[in-house]
């Protein structure tokens, strides 16, 4: 056949085209094969892989923790709802002044009662922080009980109860008084004084901790990395805030208007979640500093002398046109 010779190395050619490449030979210090489509990249330090396309995981977020400046002068209620807890600073020191507690009669079963706590203002004392949240002890003689401090609230636990429910939980008793107040729980202001232009903030600073919140979290997926059983405890927490929030703000007085304790709780989630990562930034009374003013640039003077604007060029001189 004419074209005979030439077949072979023409399907020799062809096959070399259309054959899988095989692997190649790379020199220390060569740059890597692009990751196929569909793979994981594992960041540098290690951490939990992302798939290509990806986008890179938020960084973790700054949160500030409120510190107890935040109770001077304030008047706080059983969710908005009922009792006084008074709080202000005598000689620097933060104090609560006025304590008053709503609750059963203990002579008589289905009476209400009222009491006024003697013996006050009582001294009130930093124990540590939890969660990134910072710990007051107040002593009471008659019943002593720690709070954690949010901002304009707090956190009230008495006896290991978090929530003031069932006959006895989170409560002080004084037989005198006879009468059992409730204690454990959330304080904040009274929430028939909430209106409707405190409601904005509110939803500003709510919004604001639920970002802070969702970033944080991401980040600290990213932190224990492969660890699946640490994966496993942090979503599961993650998964169950909302039914806690809840559960602590669901009697708290008009909060379906204004919004105050869900906001409030979700700012102690935000602030968690930072401490678990070691991004908290802690209130301790003190003002930042205000920040240097940047220096002006001197004005550029101009040919014939005179000042031009700051910060712009002399104009170029005019030049003959010629036609």
């Amino acid at each position: 056949m004419k074209y005979g010779p030439l077949i072979l190395p023409c399907l020799l050619a062809v096959a070399a085209l259309t054959l899988p490449a095989r692997a190649q030979l790379q020199l220390p210090g060569a740059m890597k094969a692009p990751t196929p489509a569909g793979a994981t990249t594992t960041p540098p330090g290690g951490g939990k892989p992302r798939a290509e396309g990806e986008p890179a995981a938020p960084a973790a977020i700054m949160v500030r923790a409120p510190g107890d400046r935040t109770l001077e002068g304030r008047t706080l209620a059983l969710n908005g709802r009922t009792g006084v807890l008074r709080f202000t600073r005598n000689a620097g020191k933060l104090e609560l002044s006025e304590m008053k507690l709503t609750g059963d009669r203990l002579s008589k079963v289905g009476d209400s009662c009222t009491m006024t706590i003697p013996g006050g203002p009582f001294a009130v004392e930093q124990d540590g922080r939890i969660e990134g949240l910072l710990q007051l002890r107040v002593d009471v003689p008659a019943c002593p009980f720690t709070l954690a401090v949010l901002d304009g609230a707090v956190m009230v636990t008495h006896k290991g109860s978090r929530v003031s429910t069932g006959l006895g939980a989170g409560t002080c008793e004084i037989k005198a008084e006879d009468c059992r107040g409730y204690l454990a729980g959330f304080w904040g202001p009274p929430g028939g004084g909430i209106g409707p232009a405190d409601s904005k903030n509110i939803e500003a600073a709510r919004s604001e901790a639920e970002k802070n919140a969702r970033n944080n979290f991401r980040a600290l997926i990213r932190r224990v990395g492969n660890d699946r059983e640490k994966t496993r405890t942090i979503a599961a927490d993650q998964a169950g805030f909302s039914a806690r929030r809840e559960e602590v703000c669901r009697d708290y007085l008009r909060e379906h208007q204004h919004g105050f304790c869900a906001s409030r709780f979700t700012q102690a989630r935000a602030v968690s979640l930072a401490a678990q990562i070691g991004n908290v930034e802690v209130d301790d009374g003190t003002a930042k500093p205000a920040p240097k003013p940047r220096p002006r640039r001197p004005p550029t003077p101009r040919p014939d002398g005179a000042p031009a604007s700051p910060g712009m060029a002399s104009p170029a001189p005019l030049q003959p046109v010629f036609r």
